[in-house]
């Protein structure tokens, strides 16, 4: 028992490091230096040192695809919870409701609005590697919770599931005003309209695919 409540301690430290590292970012950008923070200011504002940094993340890039990855293992974990009593899609969705996504959709959108504006540093090259990680992380996790499904089922709803939040992106950029483009003040307001925008892709997306089975044992060999 001890053991375990250790590793579950070390894990909770390790997630608060993390977080702690994403809100310095954060915080960097709303002061608007400028330029892009780096690995040294980061360290800096998160009351780390740059080793400890690197240590839990591989690079600065890596640190503004963290919240989407933290919405993704929240929507997989929805599935988890849910699969017995409610169709899958539904079960994202009530999981798209609680405040901790609502709190990780608001970085994921302010993160996302930065890169969108700074293309020429080098950023949106290393974040859509880091979505296609995304991509292979949920398709994996998705195969574990439903190990009778096949994998080609599994592979199109991964991508129906973040091609409709990139839409709901791109659909919410538009309504960003261009001053806070450039300031990357985003209001309380707009993240509100993205969490909205996402779950009405969400909600788009089980309409058409109401009657998708992830209980299916044929595979896309029987084609």
């Amino acid at each position: 028992m001890t053991f375990l409540g250790t590793s579950t301690r070390r894990e909770q430290n390790k997630q608060a490091t993390k977080q702690a590292i994403v809100d310095a970012v954060a915080q960097l950008l709303r002061q608007g230096t400028g330029s892009a923070p780096t690995a040294n200011q980061i360290a800096d504002a998160a009351g780390i040192s740059r080793r400890t940094l690197f240590n839990y993340f591989p690079s600065v890039d890596a640190i503004y695809s963290y919240p989407l990855h933290q919405v993704l293992d929240t929507m997989v974990e929805s599935m988890e919870e849910d699969v017995d009593s409610l169709p899958l899609l539904e079960s994202i969705i009530q999981g798209l409701k609680s405040d901790e996504v609502a709190a990780q959709l608001g970085q994921v959108a302010h993160f996302g609005a930065y890169i969108t504006e700074n293309e020429s540093n080098g950023c949106m090259t290393a974040n859509i590697n880091e979505w296609q990680q995304a991509t292979s992380d949920v398709l994996e996790k998705i195969g574990r919770r439903y190990p009778n499904a096949d994998r080609f089922s599994i592979r199109v709803l991964t991508h129906a599931l973040l091609g409709a939040g990139q839409a709901a992106f791109d659909e919410w950029l538009e309504h960003i005003p261009a001053d806070q483009k450039q300031s990357t003040d985003i209001t309380p307001e707009l993240i509100a309209t993205f969490h909205t925008l996402v779950t009405n892709a969400m909600q788009t997306l089980e309409q058409g695919i109401t009657h998708f089975s992830l209980n299916s044992t044929s595979t896309s060999k029987d084609l």
